[in-house]
């Protein structure tokens, strides 16, 4: 029979180690969020590509535009480049609840996942703001044979095409999947950036070439290129651009979006999510901001939280469709 000091014994025992271990997790616990939560200091902007390109510009407008809110914080664009977006993209993983750390995008955060083996998909991060849709334009040089985007896919049904494209998960990976869906033959050298593309199609390396509209309309200007088709859902509304017929107007059933957003990590509180949604809306009101999609020729967007969300989903199930 037990006998009933070491009985005592045993509870204290007992109730010592559960006031440990209590006060060990009230330690480690993560205290709420306030409802008046503010960012405050630096905030973190991650770019997953090097500074210069499209995803660089976005960033840097979207933080000029939050900065200017004079909020209490101060947004600063980070670069981490590496494997098409994976290096940044997997290093924010680690980001996980910091409501003082950002992620500016696109929609090569859909097409990775499908052409590579990383740790993370869309569904990883937390959408905020969808804020500009970017398409692509389809070039070749002035003395090029080719007048239309159909000429280019009815010629690669006879013989091989040679385009370029600036990587595998981006716009111009989605415009040769939707070119090879109308069927033909098309042989692809891989280049650094849409500036490197263009390069390679004054060279002669290659026959026609996709790019973004910004890209290739000072070529368009001075004559030394001409535009075959946009792979955009309407025409472009601009002096020059808007003369070139889209893909879809040519009989192809083509068409490329690339979406431009911001998104935080995942595991951050609600009231959090509401904060930037509204900062990020309030910074699309600014002059920098209207200016970017005008001088990059964007279309604007503006779909924020359980929208954005829908749209990636919605998007994810195209991509998946073309790249398949």
């Amino acid at each position: 029979m037990t006998s009933p000091l070491r009985t005592t014994r045993c509870l204290a025992g007992i109730a010592a180690s559960t006031a440990l271990l209590t006060s060990c997790t009230l330690l480690n616990a993560t205290p709420p969020v306030p409802d008046d939560w503010a960012p405050r200091g630096s905030v973190s902007s991650l770019v997953a590509f090097a500074p210069g390109g499209g995803s660089d510009r976005s960033a840097r407008v979207m933080a000029q535009g939050l900065n200017e809110l004079d909020a209490g914080y101060h947004v600063n664009v980070e670069n981490k480049e590496g494997g098409s977006g994976a290096v940044g993209w997997a290093g924010f993983l680690a980001e996980k609840g910091n409501g003082n750390a950002l992620l500016v995008a696109e929609g090569a955060l859909n097409t990775l996942p499908l052409v590579y083996d990383v740790p993370f998909t869309y569904k990883s991060f937390t959408p905020l703001v969808m804020f500009a849709k970017d398409s692509r334009i389809v070039v070749a040089r002035e003395d090029s044979p080719y007048k239309t985007c159909s000429d280019v896919v009815e010629a690669a049904r006879k013989e091989r095409v040679v385009t370029g494209s600036s990587g595998k998960t981006g716009a111009d990976a989605l415009v040769i999947a939707e070119f090879k869906q109308e069927g033909g033959q098309f042989g692809v050298v891989p280049y650094g950036s849409t500036g490197e593309v263009l390069t390679g199609l004054l060279g002669k390396q290659i026959d026609v070439a996709p790019s973004s509209a910004s890209s290739a309309k000072p070529y368009l200007e001075s004559g030394d290129m001409k535009a075959l088709c946009t792979l955009s859902a309407e025409r472009y509304d601009d002096p020059v651009l808007g003369r070139v017929p889209t893909a879809k107007e040519q009989g192809l059933d083509a068409q490329v979006t690339l979406w431009r957003g911001v998104l935080a990590p995942a595991g951050i509180d609600d009231v959090q999510r509401r904060y930037w949604i509204r900062d990020l809306e309030r910074a699309m009101k600014s002059k920098a901001y209207r200016d970017y999609l005008a001088s990059d020729l964007l279309t604007p967007a503006d779909l924020s939280g359980a929208e954005f969300a829908a749209y990636l989903k919605k998007y994810d199930a195209q991509v998946r469709e073309v790249l398949k």
